[in-house]
């Protein structure tokens, strides 16, 4: 299984750092000016930008740092930067802060890390509760953004949240631990449903609902994945009842999500609606999450047999030159839980990014 994994890694790989746009786009971008709800955003296609599929792109490729076999690919991280920087950068926000996870370790990249950690902590917007507004770049550019007012999404998570525990970590900054730390307590407080242990898309503060109240695969995913990820980031630094909320949330979720899981391997774009079609990114984040969460003992090996049947899946969804298939495309939070079903399958960053993070955990796996 280690040589299948490799093998195609490699491919996923090439494809991720080769990715073309999709053959359909002219179709895709007729489909879009039904509604961006239908998930067309030019962004989301390989690594020209500097986004939040990007940044996806960058953790994935730094999580084969060391690992047997693979290049490291700091040198491409510089290269990537300086060629963005040179280009422009887009406003500041919460889904472009993403490529800071992994830059952030750059020596040439610690001056803008700061300057976008002063951004987090003192300028972006805030809802009531003092959440992290989820603002996006313009749907069409760069220069422009979605304010999502008064709304807090799942999403934000790993976006932002991470970048700032990661932060805080490595410069011993008690302040930046501590808004991560909150920002997890919140997330969970208003976006987690107890009723069965799976979140929400987001949260409204301003009508006070939880939109459609549609537990949407990728977004749940990005919690499966986070919560690990912080752990292994702020070790002891999570305070003692902060890390026993967002434990007990984890492992609840993982739970409720393997007595989801299709017969397939997959996970359902919509987790508890077994008519919603089956998706390769989000059920690839959860499946290192609970991955992740093995390695790090947050879970026992029992949690191994799902991740196996979920790992074969994923493999069927490569193809011969790497891309990874059925990734729904970007998805904005929708009017109606039917709405996710209408988001459109193609190629993307991300989608080739967290197939990236689920092979490489699974390196750590001989188990497996």
């Amino acid at each position: 299984m280690r040589e299948i994994i490799q093998h195609e890694l490699k491919k996923v790989i090439n494809q991720l750092l080769h990715l073309k746009r999709p053959d359909n786009e002219v179709h895709l971008k007729e489909l879009s000016d039904e509604g961006t709800a239908l998930g067309y955003f030019p962004r989301d296609f390989g690594m020209d930008e500097w986004d939040w599929p990007q940044g996806i792109g960058l953790y994935g490729l730094n999580k084969l740092t060391n690992q047997e076999g693979f290049d490291g690919y700091r040198d491409f991280f510089v290269k990537w930067t300086k060629e963005q920087m040179e280009r422009g950068l887009p406003l500041k926000n919460v889904n472009t802060t993403a490529p800071l996870l992994t830059l952030m370790d750059l020596p040439e990249v610690e001056a803008l890390a700061q300057e976008w950690m002063q951004w987090v902590i003192n300028e972006c917007p805030r809802t009531k509760e003092n959440g992290i507004q989820h603002v996006t770049s313009g749907n069409t550019s760069k220069y422009e953004l979605n304010l999502h007012d008064q709304e807090i999404w799942i999403d934000t998570l790993f976006m932002v949240v991470l970048f700032t525990a990661k932060m805080g970590k490595t410069y011993d900054n008690p302040v930046w631990m501590n808004e991560a730390a909150y920002q997890f307590e919140l997330h969970i407080q208003r976006i987690f449903n107890p009723d069965n242990s799976l979140f929400f898309h987001g949260y409204d503060f301003n009508h006070g609902n939880n939109f459609s109240e549609a537990h949407w695969c990728r977004g749940n995913s990005w919690f499966t994945l986070a919560a690990p990820e912080l752990f292994e980031i702020m070790q002891d630094s999570i305070p003692a009842q902060t890390r026993d909320l967002i434990l007990r949330t984890y492992k609840a979720q993982v739970d409720k999500l393997v007595e989801l899981q299709h017969e397939n391997g997959l996970w359902h774009t919509l987790l508890d609606d077994r008519d919603s079609y089956t998706e390769v990114s989000g059920s690839a984040a959860i499946t290192a999450g609970i991955l992740k969460g093995i390695r790090l003992g947050l879970l026992d090996s029992g949690y191994l047999a799902p991740c196996r049947k979920a790992i074969a899946a994923v493999l069927k969804n490569i193809s011969e030159d790497g891309t990874v298939s059925n990734v729904s495309a970007g998805t904005p939070i929708c009017a109606r839980k039917e709405d996710y079903k209408n988001i459109v399958f193609a190629p993307t960053a991300y989608g080739q990014a967290l197939v990236i993070v689920l092979l490489a955990e699974a390196l750590y796996h001989a188990e497996l």
